[in-house]
């Protein structure tokens, strides 16, 4: 060899491929198709900005006061939970500002909220997915609540309005992910999927001209 003789390097051996099952590459597809990034990405699309509910009747009997909500959701986080079942648990922030009517006088309240969420991952025939979303109880939420006033505080204390605020935010969790569009979105029908996708699937495989055709 003289200096300066381009040398020949050998092509990498491409990896063997390994053959799998019908079985084991449903359950690849699943894990891949339904990772935690693009279930949490699904959580922060679906639910869009704001949640808005009430007046509805709080306190005692649900007479003592009326509450309304005008929640914000902040990007979620999550981490999957192991077991029979692919489950997430998913972190969701909000920004939350509570309306109390006490017939005599009103009061705010700020809140920075954390509701977590468990979602579980369920396969149905023939070809279907049901993502269930299930809710905290109150006492799992986690909320830091700022009264706006010093008698608001007050309340804040004697009443024990936090309790209250998480039942309440809890309902409106509940309201929102019953809704028509979020129902829609965690009950995938594959096949219907694929077929209206499929031309954009296949479009980078598939000849577009003459040219493509060429060996």
């Amino acid at each position: 060899m003289t200096i300066g003789e381009e040398i020949d390097v050998p092509a990498p051996m491409p990896e063997p491929v390994r053959a799998i099952t019908y079985e084991q590459f449903g359950v690849e597809w699943v894990r891949r198709v339904l990772g935690k990034d693009r279930v949490v990405r699904m959580i922060n699309e679906i639910l869009g900005e704001t949640i808005q509910l009430g007046p509805i009747g709080a306190g005692p009997g649900r007479q003592f006061a009326t509450v309304s909500v005008l929640g914000t959701f902040r990007e979620c986080k999550g981490e999957e939970i192991h077991g029979d079942v692919l489950t997430y648990k998913v972190f969701l922030p909000i920004s939350v500002v509570f309306d109390v009517d006490m017939k005599v006088d009103r009061h705010r309240f700020n809140a920075d909220v954390v509701v977590p969420l468990v979602l579980r991952v369920h396969a149905e025939h023939p070809l279907r997915i049901r993502i269930d979303i299930a809710v905290p109880q109150p006492e799992d939420v986690a909320l830091n609540l700022q009264a706006d006033t010093r008698r608001a505080a007050v309340l804040q204390k004697i009443a024990g309005m936090e309790s209250e605020l998480r039942r309440f935010l809890v309902k409106v969790v509940q309201v929102e992910l019953a809704k028509p569009y979020v129902q829609r979105a965690t009950h995938l029908d594959i096949a219907e999927l694929v077929d209206n996708a499929w031309g954009e699937l296949t479009r980078p495989i598939l000849p577009q001209g003459p040219e493509d055709r060429q060996a």
